[in-house]
């Protein structure tokens, strides 16, 4: 049996009075070889969901359009679209290393039948952006944070560089306006690039981005930035 991941938070759906109506759960397979894609291992995200607040879940539905993607991001759209922000494996010129995975890129994938049929995914960033994480604004606006791992050119001195960035999208998702991304952090990396696949362990792990009662946003995510050089073990603070 294929050992099968889950990474992202269920998306919760509720009625008007605040019951929970529907769980759905993003999943993904890492398996063989696929026609049309290089050749090398690629990924194979999956739905499924619940009914009775995940007390019993049904049968697991391969998304064609997920081929190559996989950790997945969900959420309802202001006009009930469902939106999936992708992680799409890594593009085959970055190898298969301990780290290849930090040049993984973003897509977006959307469903107007309540996940029955998905459209082809557009990709937002080629590589080194994903790990997302999506809210919906009063307005009907979408902000989707998520982490830069790799795309920031280098310092003077060889050191990589990472960061946090959200971009907004006011049209339910179909388009996104990466003209004016929001850096909400970046920082330098303490291992030259030049010392291996450790330097990627000063990067970022994950987005979790939520909107506040007053309407302010808060964004939490991980970050290597303390591992120092010649460590062991991959430290991770929030």
């Amino acid at each position: 049996v294929t050992e099968r991941y889950v990474w992202d938070p269920l998306l919760v759906i509720k009625d008007r009075e605040g019951r929970v109506t529907q769980l759905v759960e993003g999943s993904y397979r890492p398996t063989g070889k696929a026609r049309g894609l290089p050749s090398r291992d690629y990924s194979q995200a999956y739905l499924r969901s619940s009914v009775d607040e995940g007390r019993s879940w049904g049968h697991e539905v391969q998304v064609p359009q997920w081929l190559g993607v996989n950790e997945v991001s969900l959420i309802v759209a202001g006009n009930g679209d469902w939106v999936a922000a992708c992680r799409l494996d890594e593009p085959p010129e970055f190898g298969k290393g301990d780290y290849a995975d930090l040049y993984s890129g973003l897509g977006v994938s959307i469903s107007k039948d309540q996940g029955k049929t998905w459209s082809e995914r557009e990709v937002l960033h080629d590589f080194g952006r994903h790990h997302s994480s999506m809210i919906l604004l009063s307005d009907g606006r979408i902000v989707m944070t998520y982490v830069v791992r790799a795309g920031y050119p280098k310092t003077e001195d060889g050191f990589p560089q990472f960061g946090i960035e959200a971009v907004v999208s006011g049209d339910h998702g179909q388009s996104w306006d990466l003209d004016h991304r929001y850096i909400l952090a970046d920082w330098q990396g303490n291992i030259r690039v030049d010392r291996g696949p450790t330097n990627g362990w000063c990067s970022p792990q994950s987005t979790s981005t939520v909107l506040l009662p007053d309407g302010s946003i808060l964004t939490a995510f991980g970050t290597g930035h303390r591992n120092p050089v010649g460590a062991k073990v991959w430290l991770m603070d929030v």
